[in-house]
């Protein structure tokens, strides 16, 4: 069983991150997260180290790298940890990094909503709700909503049928409109598993009732609500300058409307290459432009 020497503060800039680290992937996402709950509550655990074996006056990390990361982010000079003079062997080094890993589990999502609800009644503010954890606005702004959701959704999030999200995009798209709780379980089914971008195609084009769940595509030329797929595009500043006009002038979202226009082109590219062989027989020309208005409209 490993020991420690001592608790102390070490200087950030006297550290190494260890060989034997567990994490080796995504290891800064949500660092600023991290960073924001080390500045409102402190550092509530010393990382743990030993001394390097390269260079004199420094210490490897054996575990906590992302809290060394916070801490540096935050501009702090030191950082407590425990030291342990006698450097375990690299098996050794890897077993403690894995089991920190593995008991250091995040607050359930339904722990958290409890608790970001119970503050909330009591400030009435958001924002004191987000400074008192330390967690960003936008996520207690989410959990606080839970508050709001129908019962049936708010028990299929209880029983992780769907997560928090899915069910306050339901709540957002219906409203108060009626519906009953076959309905509602009917329509969270079919959007488990989807995109956040799936999800709001699904609510969008779906006619969805009690009676008619939308089916694969049958051949009938139609998309399937959810079939969709999120991309990433770079536009020149003035390309999204018109963009964000055409949007404006068809009160469209960026989004939808980018959607949109790149979804008429593909159409007009298609209906060209069809066509192309029988207006070259008839000697008559292809107008790619009222093609493209045309899917476009």
């Amino acid at each position: 069983m490993m020991s420690f020497d001592r608790v102390t503060k070490v200087r950030l800039d006297r550290l190494v991150i260890g060989t034997q680290q567990a994490r080796s992937r995504e290891v800064e996402d949500d660092i600023a997260e991290l960073a924001d709950n080390i500045r409102v509550h402190g550092q509530l655990e010393p990382i743990i180290v030993t001394p390097s074996e390269d260079r004199d006056g420094y210490y490897e990390i054996l575990a906590g790298q992302r809290r060394w990361l916070a801490m540096r982010r935050l501009g702090a000079r030191d950082i407590l940890a425990a030291i342990v003079e006698e450097r375990p062997d690299d098996d050794v080094a890897k077993a403690l990094s894995i089991s920190e890993n593995l008991v250091r589990r995040d607050l359930c999502t339904l722990d958290l909503i409890d608790a970001c609800t119970r503050l909330y009644h009591k400030y009435g503010s958001i924002k004191a709700v987000a400074e008192t954890f330390g967690l960003p606005y936008g996520r207690v702004r989410k959990y606080v909503k839970f508050d709001r959701l129908r019962p049936t959704l708010k028990a299929l999030v209880e029983s992780g049928e769907i997560d928090l999200g899915a069910a306050l995009r339901i709540q957002d798209h219906y409203g108060d409109k009626p519906l009953g709780d076959q309905e509602l379980r009917q329509i969270a089914a079919a959007m488990a598993g989807m995109s956040a971008a799936q999800q709001m195609d699904y609510l969008r084009t779906a006619e969805v009732t009690a009676h008619q769940m939308p089916a694969a595509d049958g051949g009938n030329g139609k998309r399937r609500p959810g079939a969709v797929k999120q991309i990433i595009v770079t536009l020149s500043i003035a390309d999204l300058e018109a963009l964000r006009a055409w949007a404006r002038a068809k009160n469209l979202t960026q989004d939808r409307a980018g959607a949109r226009i790149i979804a008429a082109f593909l159409r007009s590219s298609a209906n060209q290459s069809a066509m192309a062989n029988g207006h070259q027989e008839r000697g008559t020309a292809l107008r790619p432009a009222d093609d493209f208005k045309t899917n476009l409209d």
